[in-house]
């Protein structure tokens, strides 16, 4: 009889394209897909909580397959972790119910984007560097209070042709400032293509052009295309956990 377990890894996102299989690159669920096979020996699906797109980092990223076998949750992170890179680390393991969906049953999930202040060779790849100007954390949490509760957020997402509508409910949206980086927090029950980096790139565009405070809630009323930022960087974002 087939059991259903659930993963909890992390994974630096530098050289892979991503987290969903695709043809001829390097992805994280091709990867761990793989090593499932040839633990249980037999094509094991594994589904996440959401896709990450190439470059995006995950500190705690959490997925579900079905195998049968007798081996204890505890073997299983073992076994991975000796047939997987080291750029991809499985931390649990543990064993959920059948009707147990790691997407679907996500309450909420949050997210981190680090930018830092002085170039370093050794993070470039971890954090943004930003060189323009200092951000006044101050004005970007007050424009942060404008995203808190269910809005339309299809204006800050890439692709929405596939979804049948584009609210989301954000919970919570924190900037911290520390001695050498800056630390976005986000946190809402679901996430649109691209929509925290798009969302950085637009908070990085209220601080150089010193927009109003509630610059955001018009550009939710608009949807206007025109008003956001550049999309920020992928290797600046992570998946920081999500909630069950």
């Amino acid at each position: 009889m087939k059991q259903k377990f659930l993963l909890n890894l992390a994974y630096d996102g530098t050289f892979f394209h991503g987290w969903q299989v695709q043809k001829n690159v390097a992805t994280i669920q091709q990867v761990i897909e793989s090593a499932l096979k040839k633990i249980f020996k037999v094509k094991t699906n594994l589904i996440a909580s959401g896709r990450t797109d190439a470059g995006v980092h995950a500190i705690n990223q959490y997925a579900h397959f079905s195998a049968k076998t007798r081996m204890t949750p505890e073997q299983i992170v073992k076994a991975l972790n000796s047939l997987l890179p080291d750029s991809i680390y499985i931390k649990k393991c543990k064993k959920v119910e059948a009707n147990f969906h790691s997407r679907f049953d996500a309450s909420e999930r949050i997210y981190l984007y680090k930018i830092c202040k002085k170039f370093s060779p050794f993070i470039r790849n971890y954090a943004v560097f930003y060189q323009k100007e200092k951000l006044d954390i101050s004005l970007l949490n007050k424009a942060s209070k404008f995203l808190l509760g269910e809005h339309d957020f299809e204006v800050f997402a890439k692709d929405t042709s596939h979804l049948c509508h584009c609210v989301c409910e954000v919970r919570k949206a924190k900037w911290q400032e520390k001695e050498d980086q800056y630390l976005f927090y986000i946190s809402a029950n679901r996430f649109l293509h691209n929509m925290v980096r798009r969302l950085l790139g637009t908070y990085i565009r209220i601080n150089n052009e010193r927009l109003a405070e509630d610059y955001f809630l018009k550009i939710l009323k608009m949807q206007d295309l025109d008003m956001i930022g550049t999309t920020a960087p992928a290797h600046g974002l992570y998946l920081y956990d999500v909630k069950y």
